[in-house]
């Protein structure tokens, strides 16, 4: 996965810091939590980062926590649906797109390229999967058209 040029590496970079505040506001938003919920969900520190680090992060940084963020999540939805191939698309389907949603909106005009991103996403969610010792196999091109199909909804 790319980092920048001048990334600390680990839990300093801000990629990464990036990725927990994030995830925390998808579970958040996940979770059918009202705007004034999901600001009470962060702490007065982590609005502090958010907004800090949030117009200094740079293009990398943002892609890396949307390539974080999405691989995590699509090796949650990977472990609970298992054996269900309908319910693992589906609730793919329906990640991505909070996801694209989630991070329509970056500071200096930063975008994320969904299908640029697929085989980064998929790659780093297998990794995850491994980690965590699961058994759950994610077929190899439902990132891909997943995302492809995002994509070409935006465009199209």
């Amino acid at each position: 996965m790319k980092s920048c040029l001048l990334c600390p590496k680990g839990p300093r970079c801000r990629g990464y810091i990036l990725y927990l505040l994030i995830l925390k506001l998808h579970d958040a938003m996940s979770q059918g939590m009202d705007s004034d919920a999901i600001i009470r969900e962060l702490s007065r520190e982590d609005m502090t980062i958010i907004a800090d680090l949030g117009d200094k992060a740079r293009a990398t940084c943002w892609t890396k926590a949307f390539v974080l963020v999405v691989a995590r999540k699509v090796a949650d939805i990977t472990n609970t649906a298992k054996d269900d191939d309908i319910k693992l698309r589906s609730g793919i389907e329906r990640m991505i797109v909070q996801m694209d949603m989630l991070f329509g909106k970056l500071p200096k005009g930063i975008t994320i390229d969904l299908a640029e991103l697929a085989m980064e996403v998929y790659n780093t969610a297998c990794e995850m999967l491994e980690e965590q010792g699961s058994s759950a196999m994610l077929p190899a091109n439902l990132v891909d058209q997943v995302c492809a199909k995002a994509a070409s909804k935006k465009t199209g």
